[in-house]
């Protein structure tokens, strides 16, 4: 299954949308980790998010959706509260 996720991305100090590669919790750490991927890709870097809450949502009209509230490290170096959204994509059929 296929995610598109809207997150805070350090690098360019804004809220953006980009594909998700990959998704990973870890309870002992309490971190909630991705990889956003640009089309095509350009960088392949894990954000991580700390003490995670995880809310799903699922709806047949538009699938999916996952809302991770969290701590995030922002540009000036200070953890600040973040919502990151996934959302999933509907594939097309298999040809």
């Amino acid at each position: 299954m296929k995610f598109k996720v809207s997150y805070y991305d350090h690098d360019s100090d804004k809220f953006v949308t980009k594909d998700c590669d990959s998704m990973d919790f870890s309870n002992g750490d309490y971190q909630f980790s991705f990889y956003p991927v640009d089309n095509p890709v350009k960088i392949y870097k894990a954000i991580t998010i700390n003490h995670p809450k995880i809310k799903i949502q699922q709806n047949q009209r538009w699938g999916i959706k996952i809302i991770v509230t969290g701590y995030q490290c922002m540009k000036d170096g200070d953890y600040w509260p973040t919502d990151t959204t996934f959302e999933s994509v509907k594939e097309d059929s298999y040809e």
